[in-house]
């Protein structure tokens, strides 16, 4: 294994220096096969409360895509693929086809034989980043034979997650900094996203009118050379993103590199993570009994649930529910 933990060093450490805007590449799938071996490597994200694909990468060299997400994805390998379920219920740890099914109980199933079957899919092994229905972000294994995955395969991509997961967030903070740079030209102190580019010790290079404006509500200071204490203390030790909550308002700061991007929302409904998942199978047409057994729980709690969203979210039917729901959704994405 000390062996193992030296080339997750290093792969953890060439994938953060190479990393750009889009950094989950073919290249970068390649790589992580030299970890992990397998015949097919995926990395897909996807949109399982209105049932849509976001992004897919295939493995470079991998000379066929042995799953397509297409309708029968979503009519019911989403449904009875017992890792899917797992990972919708909230865990995200990497997990293996056979931990759920055994190969007589595999062999028997519909999921085998109209999606795995045909591509000749015999073990499968995913890891996703820890992300909301609506943007969920997974690393597919796929390998015919009769050879599983082993424990050593699961441990290397359970430690590897974190980093996979900053490495997401860290190229999405570029992305949105490349598009505040291209907007500071006509910004505006009211605008709702600010950056401030910092030099070599730290200090203020410049800040725009947003980024001052923010920092002076939710820091209680102006904005000179220097930045305020508790961000100083985080930029020098913290993780790469802080949240300030100022109800009803809320600071998020993103750091890549030298610079800084600050964003304020206004969440208008907060929802509870178990409102969220019950809202988002509705929204897939699941009736409450439906919903009780996919999320191993009542229908009486699935109602309550329900009735605590209808109050939050000022409406009165399920159709109501899903529309506001999903214009929330829209909102925070935008």
């Amino acid at each position: 294994m000390r062996g193992d933990a030296q080339r997750l060093l290093r792969f953890v450490a060439d994938a953060e220096s190479v990393a750009g805007d889009d950094p989950f590449s073919g290249d970068f799938l390649a790589e992580l096969g030299q970890l992990v071996e397998a015949d097919w490597i995926n990395f897909c994200e996807l949109d399982r409360v209105r049932c849509r694909d976001l992004r897919r990468v295939r493995r470079t060299g991998d000379t066929d895509d042995e799953v397509e997400t297409g309708n029968a994805f979503w009519e019911f390998v989403i449904h009875e693929h017992p890792v899917c379920a797992e990972h919708q219920r909230g865990s995200f740890l990497a997990l293996k086809l056979s931990d759920f099914l055994s190969r007589r109980e595999l062999t028997r199933s519909r999921l085998y034989n109209e999606w795995f079957r045909p591509n000749g899919i015999q073990h499968e092994l995913t890891v996703p980043i820890p992300s909301p229905l609506w943007h969920t972000k997974t690393f597919l294994f796929d390998r015919t034979g009769t050879r599983d995955f082993t424990e050593r395969d699961r441990l290397i991509l359970d430690l590897l997650q974190p980093h996979l997961a900053r490495i997401w967030q860290e190229a999405k903070t570029r992305r949105l900094l490349e598009s505040m740079l291209e907007e500071l030209a006509q910004g505006t102190e009211n605008e709702s996203r600010g950056v401030v580019f910092l030099d070599a010790f730290g200090d203020v290079e410049f800040a725009s009118p947003p980024a001052r404006r923010l920092i002076r509500d939710f820091f209680g200071a102006e904005l000179g050379s220097l930045l305020p204490p508790e961000l100083q203390a985080w930029f020098a030790d913290g993780p790469s993103m802080l949240v300030l909550p100022q109800p009803p308002r809320k600071l998020t700061v993103e750091r890549s590199g030298d610079r800084l991007l600050l964003t304020e929302t206004r969440p208008e409904v907060e929802l509870t993570k178990r409102e969220q998942e019950v809202l988002s199978w509705v929204a897939r047409g699941k009736t409450n009994a439906e919903i009780a057994r996919l999320l191993w729980v009542s229908p009486g709690t699935v109602r309550k649930h329900l009735e605590n969203v209808y109050a939050k979210l000022g409406v009165s039917t399920r159709t109501a529910a899903v529309a506001r729901f999903l214009g929330l959704l829209e909102a925070e994405a935008s």
